[in-house]
């Protein structure tokens, strides 16, 4: 599969993560105010706009991400218009057009992202003895962030679709009928070329989120933490998500690019608060309340959140409030002034040297 012309060339940002980088505060932060992409050197400067809202989209949004995420590199990805984009948080009106993609994910040696396509259900796998809503091809093309064309291509099995790559292959989730007109989702890892199962890792369960070799997932027939699992692609060991005193942990929340910490919305007697998992030490840091998570707890809406190496970024869609909150530190910090937003706002990312 070939890749889509690049629409401007950047740079690959080949940073590294020391301890220093780790404990330092967001600069060169990027949001997408609702249409408008702008850089804030700190989390209280002024937002320098970069691309303003185009002539004739006054209630548009015609830079939204669907899915983004900050490498381990620095490199911002995501979709739009149909295809994945590497865009660097210094230029973060420039792209760089890697290939179609309905969705995408890292691949785990750091080496680029593999992008995702879909057959039409109607044609792909018709005919075939396989749940109704698992009647669906999907292939997947691996694309270095340069915009060079895609040198691996899988395409997959009808029922499997692809989530996450880890050191032991391609996760994929299988849909299965279960009988009595239910059909349930399983987690399985897929052989090297993507054509057959190799392990089912959890029945009945749905994907929370999937980076640095770690995938989480929640089993369906339960609503506790103890529900919620880790598995380690590098340890080949599962184990249950830590706990957090303050509530149970709900809704899709985001893993930084390492798979260490784990920002998530949990539930308490008194509402949702924001909270983050220390999946290597198995502890849990709670953030405090937000009340937007009363309407949507996962963190792709309103509330937009997105780690940029041990930084955790989130931006309140209905406020305007910017907060960061570094993991290794254990500082976190409220921008003072609410910024200027309208619709779907996002926290892409910031610099990362």
């Amino acid at each position: 599969m070939a890749a889509i012309a690049v629409v401007t060339t950047l740079g690959v940002a080949g940073c590294t993560q020391g301890a220093g980088q780790e404990e330092s505060p967001p600069r060169g932060v990027v949001v997408n105010l609702g249409g408008r992409v702008s850089i804030l050197d700190d989390i209280n400067a002024h937002p320098d706009v970069v691309a303003d809202r185009p002539e004739g989209t006054e209630r548009l949004d015609v830079y939204r991400l669907t899915a983004p995420k900050q490498l381990a590199d620095g490199l911002i990805v995501g979709i739009l218009d149909g295809a994945v984009v590497a865009i660097d948080p210094k230029t973060p009106d420039q792209q760089v057009v890697l290939g179609p993609a309905t969705s995408w994910f890292a691949a785990a040696d750091g080496s680029g992202v593999w992008a995702v396509t879909e057959d039409p259900t109607s044609s792909a796998c018709a005919g075939q003895p396989i749940a109704e809503s698992g009647r669906s091809r999907f292939s997947v093309s691996k694309f270095p962030v340069s915009g060079r064309p895609a040198q691996t291509t899988y395409t997959l099995p009808c029922g499997l679709r692809p989530f996450a790559e880890t050191s032991r292959g391609i996760a994929a989730l299988q849909v299965t009928d279960a009988g009595s007109n239910r059909e349930h989702t399983d987690l399985v890892l897929l052989n090297a070329d993507a054509t057959a199962v190799r392990q089912t890792l959890a029945k009945d369960s749905s994907s929370l989120a999937s980076e640095g070799g770690r995938l989480l997932w929640k089993e369906s027939s339960c609503d506790s933490t103890d529900c919620i699992k880790v598995y380690d692609s590098k340890a080949m060991k599962t184990v249950t998500a830590p706990e957090c005193a303050e509530g149970t942990i709900v809704g899709r929340g985001t893993l930084d690019a390492t798979g260490r910490w784990y920002a998530s919305a949990i539930a308490t007697d008194s509402g949702f608060r924001l909270a983050v998992l220390d999946l290597d030490r198995g502890s849990c840091k709670d953030l405090g309340a937000n009340a937007v998570l009363d309407g949507d707890q996962d963190l792709d809406g309103a509330l937009s959140g997105t780690w940029a190496q041990a930084n955790l970024l989130v931006l309140d869609s209905t406020t305007g409030a910017l907060t960061s909150f570094n993991a290794v530190s254990g500082k976190q910090v409220e921008r003072k002034q609410s910024l200027d937003v309208s619709g779907l706002a996002q926290v892409w990312g910031a610099r990362t040297e």
